[in-house]
């Protein structure tokens, strides 16, 4: 693989927030909303305080305002329902891992962050709303995926493409919501006094930097599938998949810039200023009673992403579960567990997974170690296949 360019290329330069106690009523406020100081943080501290629940509710209620993500409507018109659409099949994936009809996320409420002191563990929800997105009408959510949807598989580029064109959409809906979201954190500093009001909107004002750069990103990924569906091009669409001999205790879906591969080695280097970043689709899912992960990726096929697939593909047999369950508690939220098996895990397997999961944030800085082989173990599948195309 060449090296990619942003592992030399300058770091961003953030432009960052001067937070001023006093302006003038219509000039645009410091803490960057776009509003006239007079309709933003004039007397903010005298505003009513915001109820972190009632915060928390508005958030909700932003992913799920949903749209159909399908690219040409007027020549496949959309139909009135934008549906829970599962990026995990519900009756495959979802219904292998779940107990009693419910499955863990690690997707934690605010209410658990706070009341564990930012360290929650992975919560019951159940198979009906578990991996779901309002991010397509229900005609093209089932005529689209209808390929993948079955209890069989037979894993040609095509359905491949399936599977990582749900990913993009769903991490392109997911983003595009979070966005909206930091628009209501910025109301977190109702009441407060100015020291904290500074200190609140400087916090968010690199997180909406970051998933802003994230958001352009997604819509170049996005367009690129979205042409692709259309025309059925796949000669740029590559795909590395692996068939394991059982069913593992977890399932996903998901799309990420990949940093390492599973050795550790630097792929490229995120915050970099002047180039553009490959991206990965991981969706880890069953069929007759076997788990399949399958990588995929428009662009380079010598570059991040392939390099990521190809030290997955290059562990050893055995050791591939254990690899591939690292790496989605590293790269995802949009993750679900068998409860049981979390449950038997020793406290300390627990304790090192649920740290994984902090990967990439404030508060914890993403790295090679935590990437490369630890020797724990997770699980005892074997690998029955592996297919490229």
């Amino acid at each position: 693989m060449v090296p990619h360019p942003s592992l030399i290329a300058p770091k961003i330069k953030l432009d960052l927030i001067q937070p001023v106690e006093t302006m003038g009523p219509y000039e645009l406020c410091w803490c960057r909303s776009g509003k006239k100081y007079k309709w933003c943080h004039f007397r903010r501290e005298q505003q009513k305080p915001v109820n972190i629940y009632e915060l928390e509710a508005k958030m909700i209620a932003e992913f799920r305002d949903g749209y159909c993500s399908f690219p040409d409507p007027s020549a496949d018109p959309c139909s009135a329902i934008i549906t829970k659409a599962h990026t995990v099949q519900k009756k495959g994936g979802l219904a292998a891992i779940a107990e009693a009809g419910h499955v863990l996320t690690v997707k934690p409420s605010m209410k658990e962050m706070i009341e564990t002191d930012g360290n929650p563990q992975p919560r019951k929800v159940g198979v009906n709303n578990a991996s779901v997105f309002p991010g397509f009408c229900s005609r093209h959510d089932t005529t689209l995926f209808k390929p993948i949807e079955g209890k069989t598989l037979s894993l040609t580029k095509d359905i491949a493409f399936l599977f990582s064109y749900r990913a993009i959409a769903y991490e392109r809906f997911a983003k595009e919501a979070q966005l909206r979201i930091t628009y209501i954190q910025r109301e977190a500093d109702c009441g407060q006094p100015f020291w904290k009001q500074a200190m609140i909107q400087m916090q968010l004002a690199p997180v909406i930097a970051g998933i802003r750069i994230g958001m352009r990103d997604l819509d170049l990924w996005k367009g690129q599938f979205d042409q692709r569906l259309l025309s059925g091009a796949r000669d740029d669409f590559h795909f590395v998949s692996v068939r394991f001999d059982q069913v593992l205790p977890v399932v996903a879906c998901c799309a990420f810039h990949p940093e390492f591969d599973l050795h550790g080695k630097p792929l490229q280097q995120l915050g970099r200023d002047g180039v553009d970043f490959d991206h990965v689709t991981i969706t880890v899912t069953t069929f007759q009673a076997q788990t399949i992960v399958v990588f995929g990726w428009i662009g380079s096929d010598d570059g991040p992403a392939k390099a990521l697939a190809e030290s997955f593909a290059a562990i050893e047999d055995e050791r591939k579960a254990d690899a591939l369950i690292r790496l989605l508690f590293i790269h995802t939220d949009n993750l679900f567990l068998r409860p049981s098996w979390w449950v038997s895990l020793p406290p300390s397997e627990r304790q090192v997974l649920n740290e994984m999961t902090r990967s990439g944030t404030i508060m914890r800085a993403r790295s090679a170690g935590e990437m490369a082989d630890d020797a724990r173990s997770f699980s005892s599948a074997h690998v029955a296949e592996i297919v490229r195309g």
